[in-house]
């Protein structure tokens, strides 16, 4: 572990934890906490900036006739949660796009990552979530078009505003999970040539060129912020982003989960975003006639 990660974890632990005064209250404490990840993170990560820098800038390809929606599940669509493939669903059903579905075997085919990259996640020191982080920038790298998550829940069409964008990410907001995340990447819109894909991808890459060990659960996030903040050509194109939060897409889940279905709560409540985020934990037996029983056993099925 080299000195300057030593110093900088340091710094978390300390100021987020240590000097947190435990008379605060837990709203408090977690507001402290954020904000110390979201100042000292960053600031580590500025030594992964020449990656983009180096970045050669190429013509952006508008094809969007022929872009897919891509998301993985590792262990195979077909050995899927019910949620997960509810989801897959109401994709199929409400948009335009082809939905890919990527597993172990079927990724190789897609997208080739460099060795030592693949070696530490055999190691275990990549772990799922953040393989599937990376992969999904390679992904629309190689190809453009759009990533979803497996648990997000489509209602309506991409909407055109999205699709007309060389790239797009909801910002994380101020209201749901952790703002400190800066965006979310539960879904992405991106044409290939897209620089913000293409020097966040450098970061990435390089950072897990060098690094044994995710430094938050957030860390691809916290990329994409020091890469934003810091870089000229980022700066540009990040500013030329519509700047949306991510609250949207998280209103319906975990308000209304388990509560007795209807039907116009749920048009009402998803009006403001094509999609859901969900999440499959938990949901193996819904209430009976609540909202994720319908959405998951009933909704979109042929």
């Amino acid at each position: 572990m080299n000195f300057a990660r030593i110093v900088a974890m340091s710094d978390v632990i300390l100021r987020g934890h240590v000097l947190n005064w435990f008379w605060r209250d837990r709203v408090t404490r977690r507001a402290v906490r954020s904000d110390v990840i979201s100042r000292i993170i960053p600031r580590y990560f500025k030594r992964y900036l020449p990656a983009a820098a180096a970045v050669v800038e190429q013509p952006v390809v508008k094809d969007d006739k022929n872009e897919k929606i891509f998301t993985i599940w590792l262990q195979g669509e077909e050995n899927a949660p019910a949620l997960v493939k509810a989801c897959y669903r109401s994709v199929r059903k409400n948009c335009r796009q082809e939905l890919v579905v990527l597993d172990e075997k079927t990724l190789p085919k897609y997208i080739k990552l460099p060795d030592v990259i693949l070696e530490k996640r055999r190691q275990g020191k990549i772990k799922n979530a953040h393989f599937a982080d990376i992969c999904r920038v390679e992904l629309l790298y190689n190809y453009g078009g759009f990533w979803l998550d497996s648990t997000g829940f489509a209602t309506a069409p991409i909407p055109d505003w999205i699709v007309k964008e060389d790239f797009f990410v909801y910002m994380a907001g101020k209201n749901v999970g952790s703002p400190y995340s800066f965006m979310q990447n539960c879904f992405i819109r991106a044409r290939r040539g897209a620089y913000l894909l293409a020097a966040w991808r450098a970061m990435i890459l390089d950072y897990w060129m060098h690094e044994n060990h995710s430094f938050d659960y957030f860390m691809h996030q916290l990329l994409f912020k020091t890469l934003v903040m810091n870089d000229p050509r980022a700066k540009k194109y990040f500013a030329k982003m519509p700047h949306v939060d991510q609250d949207p897409t998280h209103m319906l889940w975990w308000s209304y989960q388990n509560k007795p279905f209807d039907q116009k709560t749920f048009d009402d409540v998803t009006s403001g975003a094509f999609f859901q985020k969900l999440t499959y934990r938990g949901s193996d037996n819904p209430v009976p006639g609540s909202f994720a029983d319908v959405m998951i056993n009933k909704m979109y099925k042929e």
